[in-house]
């Protein structure tokens, strides 16, 4: 019999997903004047991706929870300015959620009810948040196809052949703004990572810009279907390692992408998507 928190962690997934596809056809980030995102930037996020984990494991973990918490004061600013388009009711928002991030895992501690909730929803809203801004900056299908495909070996690497991101986890497990979306305790815990959600929607949000709502809409099934059926499996097989979830995922994403351009025959660019799927 599957737990409840195997229901729990995949409907947070399911809202990541759905809220980040919402927000994308409803609102525009204000974007930074950077340029669009090309091959280039995939080249440095690959990068950071590397470099991060060895930075999290050696630096203070007040330091760590610092900057994790600039990282998401930016993060929902910047969603919810085209929402709210308050600016006294922007801050005031992120500031208490973050707040109530901190409070709680000081409170009541990072395993507690209170804290666990309120961290998911943070993370939640900074996924819907950080996918959009990069969808919106332009990133193409086929960079994050590339992305994924390279995520796929590193994450192999880093999690079964390395004690990397277990010894990651649990190290940021304890502060606030952990980057992972869990529920249940001990062996009936189900958890994903930050990285996988904002992979995964990212995914299904330019899929849909680059080669119409079908799409989209096929790459919000797939990878909720393959995640659903992986946690299902790794909890009925009582699994209680870190498994590399862009195994799955990784994949069927440049599937789906191959799949796509060779019926489409090209991506459609923001103004080409804006233009046909016109509010």
């Amino acid at each position: 019999m599957l737990p409840p928190s195997l229901y729990v962690v995949f409907g947070f997934t399911v809202s990541a997903m759905l809220l980040g596809w919402v927000y994308f056809r409803r609102y525009r980030l204000t974007r930074p004047p950077i340029g669009v995102f090309n091959l280039g930037d995939v080249a440095v996020m690959v990068g950071a991706i590397i470099l991060v984990p060895f930075l999290y494991l050696a630096l203070p973990l007040w330091f760590v929870a610092g900057f994790l918490a600039l990282a998401m004061l930016g993060i929902l600013y910047f969603t919810l300015e085209p929402v709210l388009q308050s600016r006294w009711a922007m801050w005031l928002v992120s500031l208490v959620l973050l707040g109530a991030d901190v409070w709680t895992n000081l409170r009541f501690g990072a395993s507690s009810l209170p804290f666990v909730l309120v961290n998911n929803i943070v993370l939640i809203l900074a996924v819907v948040g950080a996918t959009n801004l990069w969808v919106q900056g332009g990133m193409k299908a086929r960079d994050i196809t590339v992305l994924a495909g390279v995520l796929t070996v590193y994450d192999v690497i880093a999690t079964s052949f390395l004690p990397l991101m277990e010894d990651l986890f649990a190290r940021l497990a304890r502060i606030p703004f952990a980057p992972v979306v869990a529920w249940g305790a001990g062996s009936d815990q189900v958890s994903i990572g930050l990285g996988d959600l904002l992979l995964m929607t990212t995914f299904a949000l330019v899929m849909h810009k680059a080669f119409g709502r079908s799409a989209g809409i096929a790459a919000l099934a797939i990878n909720l279907v393959a995640l659903g059926a992986l946690l299902a499996l790794l909890v009925l097989g009582n699994v209680l390692v870190i498994v590399p979830v862009m195994t799955v995922l990784g994949p069927l994403m440049v599937v789906q992408y191959v799949y796509w351009l060779r019926r489409r025959g090209f991506e459609r660019t923001t103004q080409q998507y804006l233009q046909a799927d016109a509010l």
